[in-house]
């Protein structure tokens, strides 16, 4: 009987030893997505950064030609003549640093980073969709993911303009930070007063008044809210 016992004690150990092994062994899978640093561009000008078109396959190998056809839009990307994408190709996403979190309770923050080949094709390591599965002009929500597990992601948005004009930037630098929200207050308490010009872009919510509201969505914005 003690026999027995020892025997059955042994296996349970075994047992024991070998789930706990299998578990440590196991890949840990991706559980949550987190944007701790945003892109050092989050505003596209068409011309300059992307343009309207789309890919024309040809039969045989080779990646097809870019043709401008005024409907969709394809980003443009430093590296060549295979910079261009189609709607769902390459972003500029540089500067991104995101936080992963993983099913073993483990964290860890990876900065974005790309890959360019003799080809001309640019690897990256952190992937991203539209919401909504296509770009416009105006604000984007931009979904980025891991190819391991596509189904967890984090957000951050992008805002697409015409003619260089960018929603929010009200002193005209291609950015839209504090700066302006600042420009924004001193207006609306009469401490400077904004050109026809600025007051356009400084009215976020286009009510034709410019306000601390207006700053309050420059801020917003400025973070990726």
């Amino acid at each position: 009987m003690r026999k027995h016992s020892r025997i059955i004690s042994v296996f349970m150990v075994l047992v024991v030893m070998f789930s706990l092994f299998t578990f440590k062994s196991a890949a840990a899978s991706i559980t949550k997505i987190e944007v701790v640093t945003l892109p050092t561009k989050t505003t596209f000008v068409k011309g300059t950064d992307w343009d309207y078109g789309h890919w024309t396959y040809p039969e045989g190998d080779g990646f097809g030609v870019f043709t401008p056809d005024g409907k969709n839009i394809s980003f443009m990307h430093q590296g060549g003549y295979f910079s261009r994408y189609q709607d769902r190709g390459m972003l500029d996403m540089n500067g991104l640093v995101v936080k992963v979190t993983y099913s073993n309770g483990t964290t860890k923050n990876i900065a974005y980073k790309e890959t360019k080949h003799s080809n001309g094709v640019v690897e990256q390591n952190i992937y991203f969709s539209p919401a909504g599965g296509e770009f416009k002009v105006g604000e984007n929500t931009i979904e980025v993911y891991f190819l391991e597990n596509y189904n967890v992601y984090a957000t951050y948005k992008i805002n697409i303009v015409e003619n260089g004009v960018i929603k929010g930037d009200v002193n005209s630098d291609s950015k839209v930070n504090s700066t302006d929200a600042l420009m924004v207050l001193q207006h609306s308490v009469e401490l400077i007063t904004l050109t026809s010009a600025q007051r356009d872009v400084a009215d976020m919510n286009s009510d034709t008044k410019v306000n601390s509201i207006d700053a309050l969505m420059i801020l917003q914005k400025s973070v990726g809210m």
